[in-house]
Order: C-alpha cells, then structure tokens, then sequence
C-alpha cells in the first residue's frame, strides 16, 4: 500500500543530530488506489521574458511548477519558516564570472506577504544575508525578485536562495502545502528548512533530502553564455577485478542552450588517452538537466589504483564550451574479493493488508535458504508505522527512490540499486515487491553468485550464564580498493515469532519475524581501521521478554550518501543466532560455526528452539545435540 510521503533524511545543523521528517503532499496523507494521482501537474504561469544574456538556474530551469493544490510543506514543523535551495559550489560552477542579479519562487497555496532572501551558505547551513527584498504580497505560480545589485559568481562561495512563510500545522488545510517541486532538473537535490523541531524544542536549519522532485526556487544568472556545454561529474572510485573491464558511469549536466542528444568523449588511464568515443540519449536530456553515460575502462592483469579521467570533447558534434569538461576518478583492481552475503530487508506494517502475503513469500523462501549467508531485518514503516517501529525504521525510508512516495510492502537486497522505480518512472531504485519466493530466491541467488565483496566480516557471540547479555565481537578484513573511508559498521539485533496486536490483512494469529529489538545507529558506526582490518565490540543487554530462542545478531559493512538514495549499498554481512550458542563457549561466524539449520527429534525442520532435543547444523558440517527444557 502507497501513502503518499515525501520521506526525507533530516540533519540539524546546529547540532548535526540525525532526525526524521515528512515533507507532505497537499491532502494526499491518505491512502489512494490510483498510483497516477501523484502525477506532477504541468500547468504552468506565464512569466516574464529574460534577456538574451540571462538564464533562470536552480534545480531545474524551466518555467514549470507543479499547479494550484498540489504542493507539499512540512505540517509536523508548524511556525514562522524559511525554505531555500543550495547552490553548491558544483552547481555554480560553469557560472563563475557570470552574476546573479535576481531570483523567483513558485508557490501552489497564497501564502501573503513574504522576503524573499539569498543567502551565503556557511557551516553547511544558511548564514549571512547578501540581499533580502519584502513583498507585500504573493501569486501562485512564479514571484519574480530583482535585485538592487548583482551577486558575482566567484566559484569560492556557495549560496541559497528562498523565501520566508508561515507553515500551518493542521495536514488537513490545503494552505499547509505551498511549496512547488517538480520531477525535472538535477537528481538528489535538497533543501534547507529553518523551523522549530517540536520534539526537541530547538530552532534551526534543518537538511531535506527531495526524493525525486526539485523544488521551484530559482535564481537568475547573467552572463555570456555557450550555445554547447555539458559538464560532467568526479565518479570517485570505481571496483574491478583483474582481467575485465570496469564499468564507469560519468554524471553530466547540460548547460547547453539546447537539448543534449549526443556526445564525444576521451578516456585516460593514468594519463594516456584512448580514442574519441560516441554516447548518444533517448530521450534528449533537457537543458538544465542531469544524465549520465558509461565507459569501459581495462582493468589489466595486475593489481593497482588507475587515475581515470573522462573528457566530454563535444556536445552535438559540436566543440564542448564548458569552463569544466573532464570528470576525474579511480578504478581499483583486486585479485582479492570475498564471498558476498546477503541482507533483506522489508519494510511493513501492521496498517498494511498487502504485508502478510509479501512476508509469507519471504518466510517461504528462507525456509530453503542459506542462512549463514542469508539475513532478514524488518524495518516497520514506508506505510504508517505500528507499535514495533524503530526510529531508524524510519529514516531508512530515505532509501525509497519513488517521486516522494513511500509504501509497504517493499524490499530491499543489499540495498543494491537495481530495481525500476514503480513511482518515478525511468529512474532506478533500492525497493521493489517480489512477486513470490521463487522472485525472492532469484533475486537473492543472482547476488550471492554473481558478486563479489572487498571486504569480509566475522561476529563471536559471547553471552553471560543466562544470557540475559551479550557481547559481540566483529572482525573485518578488507581488500587494496575498498573505500575504507566510507565504511560504516551497522548491528542488528532481531527478534523471530512477535506476537502481532492488529495485523491487517491477516487471519488468525499472526507472528512478526525479523523485528528490531536493539541497533547501534540508523546508518552505521564509522570504522576504525588498522591497516585493512578492524575491531569492534559491542554489548547488548537482552529484555526478559524477547525470547531467547528467537534472537539474531546481524552486522553489516556499508555506505551511506546523505544526498542520493542510491547510493547506500551493503558491502557484506554476517548473522549468528543466540540459540547456535548452546553448548558451544561464544560462537564464531567465520565460516566454521554458523547455525544453519535445526530440526527437531523426528528429523522435521523447525525454527528456532523447540522444549526437546534439537538437532543443530553448523555451517562447518558439524551437527549438535542440544537439549532444550
């Protein structure tokens, strides 16, 4: 089921803490069957004509707007507010030497009187004003704002541009939801929102992640500007394995005075280029707008960091008049990769009548799986949220990459970026619905055999006599080109056979598996490396009533981008059950001790512990006997 949510990743600045906020659609908290109903309404307001030497730049650059009654606002952060874009240093910087002398915002809801400011970007937040104009009053569609004197683009500074107004609290007013944003422009923008967070009752600016559309706040450059210019994007480091080919995607931006349909580019290894190569798009890529292309580049037969730069030499055949015309990057080359494990994770709810078949998929599937390679978390929320819900529930619903919409069921694997956006059409996405355990097993067995990792994890559980404790000792290892820097360590700890207080959709008792108990952090803990390998510990206290039986510890490697959705892979992963420590003195998840299977006395698989004599697989080949009472 879909619940149309603009769910954003929220950190406020003043403190840099981590919170979770909702930028609604205008009267859309409800749920509705028609997925077109979120479509982006194109109406669009005539506006004044520019100048031959100016050009409106922001997220996107068109006159769109999404139409009267179909905006968005943040209901949950009622107050005196202030909203604006961020105009990095990326953003502006085919523009420098050029100036801004003015900007416009489009509003879907009146919202009266307003300033309208820009603002120098300092601290990552809004700081000093550089110009402020009041305006007595508002239109829907565009607000035009000159300005007295020019801002010069000198590529050192970075700034925002918006508007003051007054967010209404009550989500069932239309006038709570005045902000236009469309599905045009530059992927994964954000905005900055200065509000009071009523939770913690401190004022701020706080950092939204747009989930697919871009807000319409723009400023307008003037300049001498080139006819064709496409600009690409650093890729950073880029994997491969010996004796193949890398695959490189190279983001670019079209700051042509057309659309982009075709370009030529060079590819250099460590300084030396190869030949111009061809790259054409279908659909154009509009002006204003981001797309990207791929090249291949020879990993070679030996292990080494290749420097990579890509040269756009031409922009619909003619010469590329960009200030900045090479991406730069790195591809790194292992002999050593690991076996790559999985996590699942499903994002349901009790509210949510479609959950139960997609979770009998899921159980149904495991019940044939590897589980010392295989993991399951559920986190519930993306469709309300239920008395099991987590704060990291939550905000992982950052990861949907759907227009602004959230819904449950949804799936995830490994957090790998490779399924189509239902919602937003033509882009890709981290959620999708497997259509029954065999999708699942697909799905699940295509990573498991197809990928590989750099880097591995091992986890010794070592409980107390009652096990009313834990400590988890988690060892990494990692290969020459893993991006050590940016590894994150996330730990679960689950709990199977949750006994379910409302659960829509199902008949009978129904049991919740895979329920978060306890975590570290929503994204992860940073590594503290020594050399390529770590150590890491940590200690869980286990509630009396969580049973025993029913306890997984699951720990992961891996990335998180505060401002794409898609780029958040798990690297790899390792789970270890608290009931595979019976009769074995703090058991290790290195491949020779890992729960695998149990059954009971008549040789009938079972899940979790059974009153009895329980017979345990290990992953080694090893079979337990262990008693149960």
């Amino acid at each position: 089921m879909k619940k149309f949510l603009l769910t954003i990743a929220s950190v406020l600045l003043a403190s840099m803490a981590s919170a979770q906020v909702s930028v609604q659609h205008q009267n859309l908290d409800v749920v509705v069957s028609n997925p077109s109903a979120s479509q982006q309404s194109q109406a669009v307001k005539k506006v004044a004509k520019i100048a031959e030497n100016q050009r409106w730049l922001g997220y996107y650059n068109s006159d769109s707007w999404a139409g009267e009654g179909k905006g968005m606002g943040v209901p949950s952060y009622p107050g005196d507010n202030q909203v604006g874009i961020y105009l990095t240093k990326d953003i502006l910087k085919s523009y420098v030497g050029m100036k801004i002398v003015g900007m416009r915002f489009a509003i879907c809801e009146e919202i009266g009187s307003t300033t309208a400011f820009f603002k120098k970007v300092e601290n990552d937040a809004p700081g000093a004003d550089l110009r402020t104009q009041e305006l007595s009053t508002t239109a829907l569609g565009w607000n035009e704002v000159m300005f007295t004197e020019p801002v010069e683009i000198t590529g050192d500074e970075e700034f925002s541009a918006g508007y003051t107004y007054t967010q209404i609290g009550d989500q069932y007013n239309g006038k709570a939801f005045p902000f236009s944003a469309v599905k045009e422009g530059i992927d994964n923008q954000y905005l900055f929102i200065y509000c009071l967070d009523p939770k913690t009752g401190d004022t701020g600016w706080k950092k939204f992640s747009m989930g697919g559309k871009n807000m319409s706040i723009q400023v307008l450059v003037e300049g001498e500007f080139p006819e064709y210019s496409a600009t690409p994007e650093d890729f950073g480091m880029v994997t491969g394995s010996i004796n193949t080919d890398a695959k490189i995607t190279v983001p670019f931006v079209n700051n042509s005075a057309y659309a982009v349909t075709d370009l030529d580019y060079v590819v250099s290894v460590d300084g030396v280029a190869g030949s111009e190569e061809h790259a054409t798009f279908s659909p154009s890529v509009g002006v204003g707008s981001k797309s990207s292309f791929k090249v291949s580049v020879p990993c070679g037969s030996v292990e080494a960091k290749k420097s990579i730069k890509v040269e756009i030499t031409k922009v619909n055949g003619h010469d590329n008049e960009s200030k900045d015309k090479v991406a730069e990057g790195y591809v790194g080359v292992s002999s050593t990769q690991f076996t790559r494990n999985m996590v699942i994770e499903e994002f349901t709810t009790e509210k949510c009548p479609n959950c139960p078949r997609v979770a009998g998929y899921l159980h149904e599937y495991l019940e044939t799986a590897d589980l010392s390679r295989v993991a399951a978390v559920c986190h519930h929320s993306a469709y309300y949220t239920d008395w099991l819900t987590q704060p990291c529930d939550q905000e992982l619903t950052f990861l949907f990459n759907d227009a602004g919409s959230t819904f449950a069921p949804a799936v995830m694997f490994n957090r790998e970026p490779d399924f189509d956006s239902y919602y937003a059409k033509g882009k890709k996405d981290n959620v999708t619905i497997p259509g029954g355990a065999d999708e699942f097993g697909t799905i699940v067995e295509y990573y498991l055999t197809q990928t590989l990792a750099n880097a591995k994890l091992d986890m010794q559980v070592v409980p107390n006599a009652d096990k009313s404790k834990v400590t988890l000792i988690i060892k990494g290892e990692a290969n020459n080109i893993y991006d050590t820097d940016n590894a994150l360590l996330t730990v679960y700890v689950t709990e199977d056979n949750v006994k379910a207080q409302a659960q829509a959709g199902a008949q009978g008792t129904y049991m919740h598996h895979h329920v978060i108990r306890a975590y570290n952090s929503t994204w992860g803990d940073k590594v503290t490396w020594d050399g390529t390998s770590f150590t890491a510990t940590y200690d869980y206290n286990l509630d009396s009533s969580w049973k025993q039986d029913d306890i997984k510890f699951v720990a992961f490697l891996n990335k998180h981008n505060a401002n794409d959705p898609l780029d958040n892979r798990i690297e790899n992963s390792i789970n270890v059950s608290l009931s595979a420590t019976n009769g074995v003195e703090g058991v290790s998840t290195n491949n020779d001790a890992v729960e695998v299977a149990r059954y009971n006395a008549a040789g009938q698989r079972i899940y979790g512990q059974q009153k009895g004599l329980n017979i345990v697989k290990l992953s080694d080949g090893r079979t337990l006997k262990v008693i149960v009472k």
